[in-house]
């Protein structure tokens, strides 16, 4: 077994402390399990427009716009730049 050693401010002890006693759990239980639901969160978000299928992938060799206009093709918007794209 690995340690992770890391500092709390005290309102975030006091928290975790507090959701420990409620559980009947040590507060090392309550840190270890707080740590496995942060990283086993593997839900999809069927609204984030990543998740959408918006076509299919260009043939090789040919030239797309994806690298430029993928805030465009994914949210329907252009990135606000500082720079004009040279075509």
């Amino acid at each position: 077994m690995k340690m992770a050693k890391t500092q709390l401010n005290e309102t975030e002890y006091q928290l975790l402390a507090r959701y420990a006693e409620e559980h009947k759990l040590a507060v090392k239980e309550a840190l270890r399990l707080a740590a496995k639901r942060l990283v086993l969160d593997d839900r999809v978000y069927p609204d984030n427009p990543i998740f959408r299928n918006i076509g299919g992938a260009s043939k090789p060799g040919k030239k797309t716009q994806w690298s430029v206009d993928h805030d465009k093709v994914l949210y329907g918007k252009r990135p606000k730049t500082k720079f004009t794209l040279l075509s």
